[in-house]
């Protein structure tokens, strides 16, 4: 860091490679450098400059002003309790555009050695994640987003954002050694391999949209007739290789072969009864789960494996005999002693633990457990109603409640603080299933901002978050654009701008993208003379591979 820096700007730069740093590995450590970074801005002082620089960028003013959209939706709340805690959470709007806009310099030098940080720091929780996935049964892993410090959603964002910035690197930067430029290439392979092996379907689709943006740019630019023909035919391929797959999936998890509902046997091999709920259409791996079942046989020979008893609860906290018929639903077994005798020990552990699916347990870095795991999701609701204890579900839910809020509150919304009564209500009015304790808001952030403000105040919201890009004309820096068309797509399924970790990255490194030097003098220089003469996209520093 540079020796003409005071002791005050060194403490502010020191908060924004902190804050940076501490976004892959510690939640707790991201409300510190949200501190630090405050503290560090009041004690540079002269706040008359700082005043006078705001006015001047009205791009930080539109930003600021979102968190204020907040503030006034308080008058209009009556549970202030809430609003206030509301405002706690989107403080991050209002402290890091202001710091970052109005405090010291930011310059390209320091811009990229905060870049660089966050990279190596991304990879190094990468590393530790993939050490904690090999050792996950000493670490007591059950879950695979369970090997990150931080959510599993938030951090595939700064995975495709770490992808963005070494893409633009390579691209805008001649000097790299070829060496450097393997290691590189190599790491984003690296980093969108570790996003998959985290089967955060948000992240998988998000990357898939944009992914198919850049094929279709990519496309555009071949001069080669022949080459963007091939590539033209290839991209269809490619889409339909990946819908092809979801539909071998669902294929196979309604395939249920021959099974002939009017001739099955009544009696066990050891001469017991068996239940048939032909009634119950529920499915495992193909297998029907109300048949073969005699639970005289299961409980005796559960209770001759486990220390757990049959009626006892899972690890999850769900009955063990539930658990216990899915899995050998799964297995396609019977449900009686024969079956529960073909049950290994480890399968034994697993349902112990509430594994109700063998599928979870042999394919732990495979994407097809968590396709199979919403596909059988959404047919157990669309079955039976029943949302609870589903993610995809219960969002369906939220969704629908969020539309009926809506529609009755469309042109300011319900305020602030009224958003969980609100959602109570509506609940009510739905006559949904979701038990009382599952309400929740919307996963998705636009509707979100509807039912808090309406009409008026989500245009508003829209405006503030997007136009700055091009008051700084930062919509042709591609790591910015990229920030806003991932966290853009991804809150259709998450309210990412409400949640701790998702505002704090966001905030952060849109807020360093706008209001710092982005690119060297000399890069600047030839970006201005082409800006003089005419914009063309083959030019611009931002134009990703």
């Amino acid at each position: 860091m540079n020796s003409t820096y005071s002791w005050k700007d060194k403490l502010f730069y020191t908060s924004l490679f902190l804050f940076a740093v501490s976004l892959p590995l510690a939640e707790f450590m991201v409300s510190i450098s949200t501190g630090l970074l405050f503290i560090s801005w009041l004690l540079t002082g002269n706040f008359t400059n700082k005043w006078e620089q705001l006015k001047r960028k009205p791009a930080a003013l539109l930003l600021i002003s979102i968190f204020f959209v907040y503030v006034l939706g308080l008058f209009f709340t009556h549970n202030q309790t809430l609003g206030i805690y509301e405002l706690r959470k989107t403080i991050f709007i209002l402290i890091v555009p202001l710091c970052i806009s109005t405090g010291p310099k930011i310059d390209y030098s320091l811009f990229r050695k905060v870049l660089i940080s966050f990279l190596v720091t991304l990879n190094m929780a990468t590393v530790i994640a993939i050490v904690r996935l090999f050792l996950r049964t000493r670490f007591g892993i059950h879950d695979i987003w369970e090997i990150l410090f931080v959510s599993h959603i938030g951090f595939t964002f700064q995975l495709l954002l770490g992808v963005a910035i070494l893409i633009y690197e390579l691209y805008t930067n001649p000097s790299i050694s070829k060496k450097l430029r393997i290691l590189m290439i190599a790491d984003i392979v690296y980093l969108i391999a570790f996003l998959f092996i985290l089967k955060a379907l948000t992240g998988i689709v998000t990357f898939a949209i944009l992914l198919f943006i850049h094929l279709i740019f990519i496309i555009r630019k071949i001069r080669n007739r022949r080459w963007r023909l091939l590539a033209g035919i290839m991209l269809p391929m490619l889409i339909l290789a990946g819908f092809g797959y979801i539909g071998w999936s669902i294929h196979r998890f309604y395939d249920t072969g021959q099974v002939n509902l009017s001739q099955l046997p009544e009696k066990t091999q050891n001469g017991h009864p068996y239940k048939h709920d032909i009634s119950n259409k529920l499915l495992e791996n193909g297998h029907y789960v109300g048949l073969y079942i005699c639970e005289e046989e299961m409980k005796k020979s559960w209770d001759q494996r486990s220390s757990i008893v049959y009626n006892g609860n899972d690890a999850n906290g769900f009955p063990v005999y539930a658990t216990l018929i899915r899995y050998l639903t799964s297995k396609g077994l019977t449900k009686d002693s024969v079956g529960v005798s073909k049950l290994t020990d480890e399968d034994i552990g697993y349902i112990e633990k509430g594994i109700a699916n063998h599928i979870y347990t042999k394919r732990f870095l495979s994407l097809y457990p968590r396709i199979y795991q919403t596909i059988w999701e959404l047919d157990v609701y669309f079955k039976t109603g029943n949302p609870n204890m589903k993610s995809l579900a219960k969002r369906i839910e939220f969704e629908k409640a969020a539309f009926t809020i809506i529609r009755e509150h469309p042109h300011f919304g319900v305020g602030t603080g009224n958003w969980k009564q609100a959602f109570a209500d509506a609940y009510e009015k739905n006559k949904s299933q979701l038990d009382p304790e599952e309400y929740a808001s919307a996963h998705n952030q636009y509707l979100n901002y509807l039912v808090k403000f309406g009409i008026v105040g989500f245009l508003w919201i829209m405006f503030a978050w997007t136009y700055p890009l091009f008051l700084t004309n930062k919509h042709r820096f591609y790591p910015a654009l990229m920030l806003v068309l991932i966290v853009g797509i991804s809150n259709f399924s998450d309210s990412n701008l409400e949640a701790h970790m998702g505002i704090s990255f966001f905030i952060f490194f849109y807020s360093f993208f706008l209001f710092s030097e982005t690119q060297p003098e000399t890069r600047k220089s030839q970006v201005n003379m082409q800006d003089s003469k005419s914009y063309n996209p083959a030019y611009s520093v931002s134009q990703p591979i």
